[in-house]
This record gives C-alpha cells, structure tokens and sequence, in this order.
C-alpha cells in the first residue's frame, strides 16, 4: 500500500560531525534531477519587492519567469513561454489561430541551426542542466 505521508527535509546549516564548518563539498556527480510531488496546485512563483509598490508575485507562465530566474542565461531580460504566442505558418509566415506550447517553445529555443553561429544557453554548462530540468517541470 502506497502513502502519501512522506518529508523530505534539507538542512544547509547542518555538517557532518568533525567536519569543518567552512568546509565546501564539491558534488561527485554531473546529473541533475528534480522531484515533482504533485502536478497540480504547484506554484514556483518569483516575487519582486518594487522600491515603492511593494510586492509582485510573478508567476512562473509570466513572460519575465525566465529572465528573472535565469538572468545569467538571459542576459538581456529576452522573453520567455506565456499563454499568448501565436504559431506562424511556415510556408507563408502569416500568424495562425494555433497557439504554441511550452514544449514547442523551448524546443525551438534548444534548437542547433546552420545559420547560428552561437546559442548561448547551450553553453551554460550545468546552469543549462538546471535550466532544462525547471523548464520540463513548468
């Protein structure tokens, strides 16, 4: 039988005894993994204290998630995946009623083409490992 009782707990300012404090663990191995309780009523939101309004919750389908969560990725604060973007037909590049899914999106945004000569965010080592596991969870 399968319970849904379970607590994972991270302690950061916990250290193995006889170990010093400022001692760094460099990790032992290159993968990355997440895990995802529940797939609905999930919120990863990002909030953003304004200097004079307060706060701002912005959520993780905003078209400014990206740039905010990765700004080493997306140096220049590029859109990222919302609701609103409209697929284009490929053989005349008028706007469809289609709208284009996350996974399309990032697909797209992951792509290798001839013409480019460099992708940024293929190049962001583990940041880009990081970066794929949060983006297949959104």
């Amino acid at each position: 039988m399968i319970s849904d009782d379970y607590k994972i707990v991270i302690r950061a300012d916990k250290r193995p005894r006889g170990e010093h404090e400022r001692r760094f663990n460099a990790p032992q191995i290159d993968e990355v993994a997440v895990v995802i309780v529940d797939n609905e009523n999930t919120s990863r939101d990002i909030i953003v204290q304004r200097r004079r309004k307060g706060l701002q919750r912005i959520a993780e389908t905003h078209r400014s998630y990206d740039a905010l969560q990765y700004p080493l990725i997306f140096l220049h604060g590029e859109d990222g995946y919302h609701f609103n973007i409209k697929q284009i037909h490929p053989k005349n590049g008028i706007e469809t009623n289609k709208k284009v899914t996350s996974k399309e999106f990032y697909a797209y945004r992951l792509m290798i083409r001839d013409n480019e000569v460099y992708n940024h965010i293929l190049n962001t080592r583990r940041l880009f490992q990081q970066f794929l596991v949060d983006m297949y969870a959104k």
